[in-house]
């Protein structure tokens, strides 16, 4: 019997019944009869149905060492909506074809395919057979098919058992590509999350830590160019091949369902995370994932550079739809809070004791930015892991207060931050109406991007639709010309 491979216990048919019920009958007209001869012709059907289970356990065994079953599907990746083919082959060697078989395929859940419900017979002394059958794919994930079914009978149909044999091919279903964008200022960037060597780093690639002096330390390691842009002095640590560990944040709360279907912030929070993955594998690199609702955290994957690792990710992202729950928080800064309290220190009317219970106590305003499902996931995974981790967060502009928190949590202890940002202004469906309003938008945008890119162990791309953003940019670059 081939390794691997176990075959079912043989279950009796109709036929067997009705053999073995004339031997019953035999018996109890013999008995009543007095016929010996009634007896004796039980005892001969009862031998031979013995004789034929024995053999008929043999043949099924050689069968199924002898037996060849192909199942192949046509590509191993597929756009949602799509579809492919099947192929199903049986083979057997002449001498075990006696006996009729038949063969089944299932489709895994999330996979359309009703031409394959009809199974694959070979008759008696039939060798071989081939069918074909189209599946669809309605949504995005990882699906690997069950392998065949093979259902085998003896010679004298008495006797049936199943056994699962052959491949089961696997397919990786994507969304289709929204129209990306993926840069800076307007300014495509490519290899975004690819491997490079820079100052300011990507994920899990060649980089050179910069990190704050302590006493000790050789000046001739200062980074002055850092120190001056920080006004804190910094030292340049290490230069090389780093494998340190990436951890993935992908917000998918309510701004992130924006727009129409394919066309989400979601959608392209999706893409660029599946990137970064798929950047994680080429290079061997191990890559944790953590996935950011309403509420908080919806989902992790533990940071590891197993091939399943790679997968789980890859199937979550797939999976990820927009949650509810958690609405928008009052986002004060606490400058601003901090300043109101000041004006409002010595007014002695009741609208003023009032708002002072708001604005004066910081400690309740920083425990407000804490309780944001962002910061608070970003700084769990801080407390877990170490200053070594990557953290590449994928998420939109729309809470600025609180993403400037879960990026000084980020990189808190020396810690490192790639973040993906999404300008919600170009998801409307109705952002482009008024193209100079949206271009005021992306301006606040591009400026909050820079404020959180300025730091040297933080590095913000945008993401947004492509021509979207070139359309809003060609507008205001004509504008200029005719005002001129």
């Amino acid at each position: 019997m081939r390794s691997g491979v176990h075959l079912h216990p043989m279950n009796v048919t109709g036929r067997w019944w009705a053999i073995a019920g004339t031997g019953v009958a035999l018996v109890a007209l013999g008995a009543a009869a007095g016929r010996p001869i009634l007896l004796l012709g039980a005892a001969g059907l009862g031998a031979w149905l013995l004789g034929t289970a024995a053999a008929a356990s043999w043949s099924m065994r050689r069968l199924v060492d002898r037996l060849t079953v192909e199942y192949d599907l046509a590509t191993a990746t597929a756009l949602v909506d799509a579809s492919a083919t099947t192929t199903l082959t049986v083979r057997r060697p002449p001498e075990t074809a006696a006996a009729p078989l038949t063969v089944r395929v299932d489709t895994p859940p999330g996979v359309d395919g009703d031409e394959m419900t009809a199974p694959l017979a070979l008759d008696p002394r039939t060798t071989e057979a081939a069918t074909t059958a189209s599946v669809s794919f309605p949504i995005a994930g990882r699906f690997e098919f069950p392998s065949p079914t093979v259902e085998v009978a003896d010679s004298f149909g008495l006797y049936r058992t199943r056994v699962r044999l052959g491949s089961a091919p696997t397919v990786t279903v994507t969304p289709r590509t929204p129209d990306l964008h993926v840069g800076q200022g307007g300014e495509t960037i490519h290899g975004a999350y690819g491997e490079h060597q820079a100052d300011r780093p990507g994920p899990g690639v060649t980089t050179r830590e910069l990190r704050q002096y302590v006493p000790g330390d050789d000046i001739q390691r200062i980074d002055w160019n850092a120190t001056a842009r920080l006004a804190e002095t910094y030292i340049r640590e290490t230069e090389g091949e780093t494998d340190r560990q990436t951890v993935l944040v992908v917000d998918h709360r309510g701004p992130m369902s924006v727009g129409r279907d394919g066309e989400r912030p979601l959608d392209y929070a999706r893409e660029v995370g599946i990137g970064v993955t798929r950047a994680a594998l080429d290079r061997g690199d191990p890559i944790g994932l953590w996935t950011v609702g309403g509420n908080g955290p919806t989902a992790s994957v533990t940071s590891g550079s197993a091939t399943r690792t790679y997968g789980r990710i890859e199937t979550l992202l797939y999976g990820l739809t927009p949650t509810d729950g958690g609405g928008a928080r009052d986002a004060r800064s606490a400058a601003r809070a901090r300043a109101l309290a000041e004006r409002l220190d010595g007014d002695a009317s009741r609208f003023a004791r009032t708002l002072s219970a708001y604005v004066s106590d910081s400690d309740s305003y920083v425990t407000l930015l804490r309780d944001d499902p962002l910061v608070g996931t970003v700084e769990r995974i801080r407390n877990r892991g170490g200053r070594e981790e990557l953290l590449v967060l994928v998420t939109s502009d729309d809470r600025p207060t609180e993403l400037r928190e879960a990026v000084k949590t980020a990189i808190r202890g020396g810690g490192r931050a790639l973040v993906f940002l999404l300008p919600q202004c170009l998801f409307e469906p109705a952002g482009l109406t008024d193209l100079d309003a949206a271009y005021e938008r992306y301006r606040t945008f591009e400026r909050l991007r820079r404020e959180l890119d300025q730091h040297p162990r933080v590095t913000v791309f945008e993401l947004a639709p492509d021509t979207r953003l070139n359309t809003v940019l060609e507008h205001r670059r004509a504008t200029r010309e005719v005002s001129r």
